[in-house]
């Protein structure tokens, strides 16, 4: 989707040398809030801590823990960062998203950065009109965090803001800003939940991690030729996710089509809409092929409805058919990104415990979340669930 928006610069490598730094810059310390939310973050000399006791966000259900200013005459800066308590897995750059919706932001640019394991971040510049009419210009950037005390994760965004006449000026020092960050006390777990390791023989030996909250039930007839799982989320006793798991070895299933028709085709009794399957290319190196096709299916007699991604991973020696049923996108809640989290875990992790990423170029990917200058900007496109949390279907 291309912006409408004045184009503004977007660095992704940060020029400003040692020298001007050290005389320009200060590193703060932040430490009034508990253990799990201290922080450090760089910012320049003029910028100032203005607010520091936490605060709560009730509208976005977030919480400030740092709110900095400028305080001389030269162009109004505004740092602020904000943090959020989830229970289950979610993608960092997913919870940022939906967190900008909420606050009526508009994306100029931005780039989604691929963690090794713990998931996707988002590194992204806003525009947004004030009352008065006046345009404010944000970068952010997020991070995640297990917290070792109450369990689940910490989700935390920085926002570096200035009026759109003076962001020209200010764009290094923004980038600065907002890749100079990290947690005092962070701890050796980014993720909200442990993992539960999933091990099966079918057409050879398989496996995968799944969050350890996602129930998983083998089925009674499975066998070297085809086998069928299912991997479910509940939250306070109601189903919220489903992952169908269907596996063929070579055989039993020849191609992409064959593996596709045998196993959504059941769903003869379903109205549903579903895009054609497209071949992308996974980062996981065990895998041979990747396919993947989205849409909806619907019972009107039961008034069910749900969102439907299918994924189909080719191996040497076998098929894997990956079904995600669960709710479309929304305000109100994570279901779908928890779903989500789960179907990439799985497609990141399948016969790679380890997580290993492999570049176009064929070199690993680095685990970089925020500071990762390979990871390009882009406009031409928007998070998938854009478009449903805006309405914007252009």
């Amino acid at each position: 989707m291309e912006s409408a928006q004045p184009s503004y610069p977007f660095p992704v490598e940060q020029k400003l040398q040692p020298e001007f730094l050290t005389q320009n810059f200060w590193k703060c310390h932040y430490t009034s809030a508990k253990d799990q939310l201290h922080y450090w973050i760089v910012l320049p000399n003029n910028v100032k801590p203005t607010k520091l006791e936490p605060v709560p966000i009730l509208a976005v259900q977030l919480t400030n823990i740092g709110q900095y200013n400028s305080i001389d005459n030269g162009p109004y800066l505004e740092v602020e960062m904000v943090t959020e308590h989830v229970a289950y897995d979610i993608n960092a750059s997913d919870w940022l998203l939906k967190k900008i919706v909420l606050t009526g932001e508009s994306i100029l640019e931005f780039r989604e950065i691929e963690g090794r394991s713990t998931g996707k971040y988002l590194d992204v510049l806003t525009i947004k009109k004030t009352a008065g009419g006046e345009e404010i210009i944000s970068r952010f950037t997020a991070l995640k965090d297990h917290d070792q005390l109450q369990g689940g994760a910490n989700l935390f965004c920085v926002k570096a803001a200035c009026i759109a006449n003076d962001y020209e000026t200010l764009a290094d020092t923004i980038l600065q800003i907002v890749t100079n960050w990290d947690l005092i006390n962070k701890s050796d777990w980014q993720m909200a939940e442990s993992l539960t390791p999933f091990h099966c023989e079918v057409a050879e030996p398989v496996s995968f991690y799944v969050p350890v909250s996602w129930q998983i039930k083998f089925q009674a007839d499975n066998n070297s030729s085809f086998s069928r799982f299912v991997f479910s989320h509940e939250i306070n006793n109601e189903n919220k996710g489903v992952i169908n798991g269907f596996f063929y070895d070579a055989l039993s299933a020849t191609n992409v089509t064959a593996v596709y028709d045998r196993s959504f085709g059941r769903f003869t009794h379903l109205k549903y809409e579903l895009s054609a399957l497209e071949k992308l290319r996974s980062l996981n190196p065990s895998i041979k092929e990747l396919w993947s096709a989205s849409g909806f299916i619907e019972r009107e007699e039961e008034n069910f409805a749900a969102l439907l991604e299918i994924n189909i991973i080719k191996t040497v020696n076998g098929w894997y058919y990956f079904e995600t049923i669960g709710p479309k996108p929304n305000l109100e809640n994570y279901c779908w990104e928890i779903n989500k989290r789960c179907t990439e875990m799985i497609l990141d992790s399948f016969n790679n415990m380890s997580f290993e990423k492999v570049q176009l170029s064929g070199e690993p990917l680095p685990e970089n979340p925020i500071n990762n200058p390979e990871s390009k900007p882009s406009n031409k496109w928007l998070p998938d669930q854009w478009s449903v949390l805006t309405g914007d279907n252009e």
